[in-house]
């Protein structure tokens, strides 16, 4: 059995700023809509028994209460943007489409929650469709991590091989490099090499703190001079465990594919023509499992 979970915001990001423009009937630009659903459809040509998008919060999140500048240096959201995240929503419940938010938390908080909670089930396999590093944390026998910029599927062993080091230990290395994008403090001057090798050699900040005295002069002096940062750095980027998603039960994350509530709204509400052919199919693979994939 195979379940897919999907970074809602990873996937609309991706549709605004990397596909071309589309038009609706009105000439306005429905790129994210368009292009998230193209996505969508080509995850669901791998037939997953269970699905669900994980989005943010709505709301501010636990981060900001304890550090108010988290994300504070994003960019603004594009009007043309944001004004069609809603319409997306709306077309993800009117496919039946399965989604989850919970208010102060993130999707990859919605991700871990529900990847340790079905993990331990030996016959299922989870999928993670996101770029973001933390996520890989959670890697496991039966995890994976997709990266939909690239469809790179990344495994314990793909992982050992480019970071050196447990994926279990992401974190502190994320702690010692830095995120631009969300704006989290980092130790200055540890380049994402070298924080690799020490977190190959010590496995996490507190060990190296502890053996910091057998760390060169000029890393050692980083170090201590940015430690507080370190701290701060790897807390901001702990995954929660949302106590809440304990009540939801896998079978609320059956896709239900009624192909003709597809054709109706995608193709003759939104004039999606093109999506008449990769429907037709996915159609025909569900009847023949043998198809080869159009996209």
């Amino acid at each position: 059995m195979k379940f897919f979970i999907i970074d809602w915001s990873g996937f609309l990001y991706r549709a605004y700023y990397a596909y071309p423009q589309i038009s609706d009937k009105d000439w306005h630009n429905i790129n994210v809509v368009y292009w998230f659903f193209r996505m969508l459809l080509k995850i669901i040509w791998e037939n997953p028994d269970y699905f669900v998008i994980a989005r943010d919060s709505p709301v501010k999140t636990i981060r900001h209460e304890s550090f108010p500048e988290y994300k504070a240096n994003r960019k603004k959201m594009e009007d043309d943007f944001k004004r069609q995240i809603p319409l997306t929503q709306e077309l993800t419940n009117a496919l039946w489409i399965p989604n989850l938010v919970v208010d102060t938390y993130e999707a990859d908080d919605i991700i871990a929650t529900l990847t340790k909670k079905y993990k331990s089930d030996q016959d299922l396999i989870i999928d993670i469709y996101s770029s973001d590093k933390d996520l890989k944390q959670l890697l496991d026998r039966n995890v994976f991590c997709i990266d939909p910029l690239k469809w790179i599927r990344t495994d314990t062993k793909l992982f050992l091989q480019e970071f050196m080091f447990d994926p279990k230990y992401i974190l502190d290395y994320l702690a010692l490099t830095w995120d631009s994008a969300d704006n989290i403090k980092w130790v200055a001057w540890i380049w994402p090499k070298k924080a690799s090798e020490l977190i190959k050699k010590y496995n996490d900040i507190d060990w190296i703190y502890s053996h910091i005295d057998e760390i060169s002069w000029d890393i050692k002096d980083k170090l201590i001079q940015n430690k507080e940062e370190a701290y701060t750095s790897r807390d901001l980027i702990q995954l929660h465990d949302i106590e809440t998603l304990n009540e939801e039960t896998i079978s609320n994350f059956k896709l239900d594919l009624d192909f003709n509530k597809y054709k109706k709204i995608l193709i003759e509400e939104y004039w999606f023509n093109s999506f008449e052919k990769p429907l037709n199919e996915l159609k025909k693979k569900f009847e023949t499992p043998t198809q080869n994939s159009l996209f």
